[in-house]
């Protein structure tokens, strides 16, 4: 499954690929500051355990940083 995380290409080859797994793969916690859209759409934290990722999604990972 060919994807785009944060502007970058990925391809995800083991089976179905959750919101959740995604960002367990790349060390993501879904703590607080965290927000995930796909497709331009926000999907809520309570969601990422079941939503399924497809071909050519576009997923956007922000995360809140304290600073100035």
């Amino acid at each position: 499954m060919n994807i785009l995380l944060n502007g970058e290409p990925m391809v995800h080859s083991e089976g179905e690929l959750t919101l959740s797994s995604l960002l367990a793969a790349h060390l993501i916690h879904g703590g607080r500051g965290v927000a995930v859209a796909v497709n331009h759409e926000v999907i809520p934290k309570s969601q990422w355990d079941v939503f399924q990722l497809k071909e050519n999604d576009n997923i956007l990972i922000i995360k809140a940083t304290q600073g100035g």
